[in-house]
């Protein structure tokens, strides 16, 4: 048999006794109050506990047997959010009542935990974590960085068989990826947290873990690999979308982001602007200026789609691995070593530097948060910023060896204008 444990028995974690557990109680929880569990004077052995990153977790705890000799166990109900306090306190009494019939909740839990794969773990996290609560774009990030990496490589590994050596292991290896390494890594700790708190695991094996050194890219693509690369964008065997993307990029110093989920309703080419929404928008909201031959290379753009650059069955945009597979297309035709897609972005921001433009109008055109207590100050107007664009552009265009003249001639060989083109 078993007994729920008096509140007022030993505990070598720090107590505080409280009175009936209220929303207004757990929201008051403050940084003096982690690790602390607060017990309810009402129902024997619910209780809540602030945790080290600022969440709240409910909780039961009980004795497994009657008498001091058995050891207290404690089993976590949810998170409170998630919870209301009233949800978790029914839930309690449902555990609690299973307790005084003899039951183990916990080892119940536990048993079942034995069974549960690193993958099980990492897609809970996705559904109930990230989807709910992040961007969209950022939690189909993680999804991707997820079924790439930590599920083949740690997936079928049975939760509590997880090693913090098995982790480094891997880690130490992905020297030539230090960056995304460390995002993988960061992913993985996030969701073995969620495990730890919801009473699967006792320790985080991702914790402790030394990030490798990243070094700050300051990668531009000169005139030459940018001429390079204008022509392989025409040539090389890719699809119309990422033709698209790849041209529109350095022409509007967007991110990537920002125009794979564009849809058309987003762009009024008559107004000549792009308005993104917050959700698709690192920097939030805001209005990009269109210049003149990025409005001449989307009028010319099939709609076909809601998407502006939709993947092959119109019915979403197009993919990362597409991008991915496609830009490496482009840089083998331009034989480019070593350039990013995010380069692109590097190039809109020095050209516009060198042609003089101050931070406040290029953080603006390029939608950085910085300079945020300045720009309060600073009157936003369009103008500055379109005039920066166009001169932007016409310097790309410059370089890339397509005047204005003829840009209608070069559009005509373009493989834009034809959908069927679905190469990489």
């Amino acid at each position: 048999m078993f007994e729920v444990r008096c509140r007022h028995g030993a505990d070598t974690e720090r107590s505080r006794h409280m009175p009936r557990i209220t929303k207004r109680l757990v929201d008051g929880l403050g940084p003096d109050d982690v690790g602390r569990i607060v017990r309810d004077d009402e129902l024997t052995g619910f209780g809540v506990r602030l945790n080290a990153d600022g969440s709240r977790t409910y909780l039961v705890e009980y004795r497994a047997g009657r008498g001091r000799g058995f050891p207290t166990r404690r089993l976590s109900i949810g998170r409170h959010g998630v919870l209301t306090p009233e949800q978790a306190r029914q839930e309690a009494k449902k555990l609690l009542g299973q307790v005084a019939h003899g039951e183990d909740p916990a080892g119940n839990r536990a048993a079942r935990a034995k069974d549960r794969t690193v993958k099980d773990i990492l897609l809970t996290a996705l559904k109930e974590h990230w989807k709910p609560k992040r961007k969209a774009s950022t939690a189909k990030a993680f999804e991707e960085m997820i079924n790439r990496t930590l599920i083949p490589e740690f997936g079928s590994t049975r939760l509590p068989d997880l090693t913090r050596a098995q982790i480094r292991a891997w880690h130490s290896k992905q020297t030539h990826r230090p960056r995304q390494a460390n995002l993988d890594l960061a992913i993985l700790r996030k969701a073995l947290n969620l495990a730890v708190a919801d009473d699967l695991l006792r320790d985080n094996p991702a914790r402790g873990i030394a990030p490798h050194p990243e070094k700050s890219r300051d990668r531009v693509p000169t005139d030459k690999e940018l001429r390079a690369v204008w022509k392989a964008i025409d040539e090389a065997p890719i699809r119309t979308s990422a033709k698209l993307i790849f041209k529109l990029l350095p022409l509007t110093g967007c991110r990537r982001g920002e125009w794979q989920s564009a849809h058309w309703n987003d762009v009024d080419l008559e107004a000549g602007v792009l308005r993104l929404r917050a959700e698709n928008a690192k920097a939030g909201a805001r209005t990009v200026p269109l210049p003149g031959p990025v409005v001449a290379l989307l009028k010319m753009a099939l709609r076909d789609s809601q998407w502006v650059a939709p993947n092959d069955e119109g019915d979403g945009p197009l993919s990362n691995s597409n991008l991915r597979d496609a830009w490496a297309a482009v840089l083998t035709e331009a034989n480019v070593k070593d350039l990013h897609l995010h380069d692109l972005r590097h190039a809109f921001a020095t050209r516009g530097a060198a042609l003089g433009a101050n931070a406040l109008i290029l953080r603006d055109a390029l939608g950085h948060k910085t300079l945020a207590m300045t720009g309060r100050y600073v009157s936003r107007q369009t103008d500055p910023v379109r005039e920066l664009s166009e001169r932007i552009a016409a310097s790309i265009l410059g370089a890339a060896e397509v005047s204005s003249a003829n840009e209608d001639a070069v559009k005509a060989t373009d493989p834009m204008s034809i959908r069927g083109a679905q190469g990489t």
